[in-house]
């Protein structure tokens, strides 16, 4: 049977390295002169070959009908179809396997407002269903990017730009996974930025009459500093990391959006201003930290498949409970634990309390932030904290970038290394309580 897995699953990858190749010569020229907030113009090209198939689909398009607005393609050799409600474009084959794609079309991005508060930072990112540009999911792609703003915004990037003035940004990336790219403009008067070194440069974007104290700024560097130490050593691999297309340390954006929102977005990390500066303590930024090594953009599991959730967010947060306990203190980390058990304690029992399997998308953060852990912290307690430890470590190193990525692979990991373990596991991750 596992002989049978590993053929169909082998099968699958090369299907999706052969997608990968398929597009090429991409191109993205994006303009923010002369629009609205949360609008971009953008031009798009790109070669298509498609090999022994009759069609290609790509993501494209966000949460309104009216996302993308004025779409202008070139046609003749091939056919192609917009799926507003699925947000994606079919490319149809008419006479030539290889054909040359050109768009041109506005792209109105309402999720940007709404989530990341008063218009001072506008954030493009594919991970809130947001397709302001078409892309193959899971497959890797070489980009040429040029970025135009007005000159009372700035631009920060998921991957390094050069900029010879103030208002014009460019880079050609290679072998980046293609739905990593991830644009925010700023308003330049409303943030004051800082530039520091932990040793290697830190730069930090605040808004203007909303910074952080001195304590809590320099709380900042210190905690960065060493989750940025802990989670390498951890893992193996350096912050900064030529195969993983990570070329400097994190900048850290915060906005004053009201949902709290952190965000690590490979380039940098988007956080509330107002939790940094007012919350108790600012550890949820160590697990932003975190998901440089263990997250969406390093472990390829698709939402809706079992144990999503767990793979992109939890096993993360056990490993920033890890960071806790291991560099904060004990007395720390047991302050820490018992919030979690609370947390939980709030929805055990009640029609919230759901396996933490079946959570396929984001939208239960105490099942994936608090109970998760807990059944994590289980395991820990049974094999040594060290030894779970080193368990997640080894399935970030043979699986990171690797598509498809299935829940099991974690689990088949953990049996591998301590028999049984790995079952026991998946029946507190598949209980309906703790």
């Amino acid at each position: 049977m596992r002989r049978i897995c590993f053929i169909a699953a082998l099968i699958l990858l090369l299907c999706r390295v052969a997608m990968a190749e398929e597009i090429k010569n991409y191109t993205l020229d994006i303009s923010k002169v002369n629009q609205e907030a949360s609008n971009l113009h953008v031009k798009c090209s790109f070669s298509l070959d498609f090999q022994n198939k009759d069609s290609v689909s790509m993501n494209f398009g966000g949460g309104q009908e009216f996302s993308i607005d004025n779409l202008n393609i070139n046609s003749g050799e091939f056919e192609y179809e917009l799926y507003l409600e699925s947000k994606s474009i079919v490319f149809r084959k008419v006479s030539s396997r290889k054909i040359s794609v050109n768009m041109t079309y506005n792209y109105t991005n309402l999720s940007s407002f709404f989530i990341y508060g008063k218009g001072d930072a506008e954030l493009w990112e594919t991970s809130f269903g947001e397709y302001f540009y078409p892309y193959v999911p899971n497959t890797f792609m070489d980009v040429a990017l040029n970025v135009e703003t007005p000159d009372s915004l700035s631009l920060i990037c998921s991957y390094p730009l050069d900029s010879d003035d103030t208002m014009k940004y460019s880079g050609k990336f290679s072998r980046i996974l293609s739905q990593s790219l991830t644009l925010a403009f700023i308003r330049d008067e409303a943030y004051q930025r800082t530039d520091e070194y932990i040793p290697g440069k830190l730069s930090i974007y605040q808004i203007k009459d909303m910074q952080c104290g001195k304590e809590r700024y320099e709380e900042l560097l210190a905690l960065t500093e060493a989750a940025i130490v802990f989670f390498g050593g951890i893992y193996g691999e350096d912050y900064i990391s030529a195969e993983r297309k990570v070329t400097a340390l994190p900048v850290f954006l915060f906005h004053n959006g009201e949902g709290f929102s952190n965000r690590y977005n490979i380039g940098f990390i988007s956080a509330s201003q107002e939790k940094l500066s007012t919350k108790p303590d600012i550890y949820p930024l160590m697990h932003e930290i975190g998901h440089r090594w263990l997250g969406e953009w390093t472990l390829l599991i698709d939402d809706g498949q079992p144990g999503a959730y767990f793979i992109k967010e939890t096993l993360n947060e056990f490993m920033t409970l890890m960071f806790i306990r291991y560099v904060c203190g004990n007395a720390y980390y047991a302050t820490q634990l018992d919030w979690c058990k609370a947390e939980y304690e709030k929805i055990k029992g009640t029609p919230q309390d759901e396996p933490v399997v079946n959570v396929v998308t984001n939208n239960n953060n105490t099942v994936i932030y608090r109970k998760g852990p807990l059944a994590l912290i289980r395991i820990a307690e049974q094999i040594g904290y060290g030894e779970l430890m080193s368990v997640i470590s080894g399935f970030y190193k043979e699986y990171a970038g690797k598509y498809p990525l299935k829940y099991t692979d974690f689990i088949n990991m953990v049996n591998e290394s301590h028999t049984g373990v790995g079952d026991q596991l998946n029946f507190l991750l598949t209980s309906q309580s703790l």
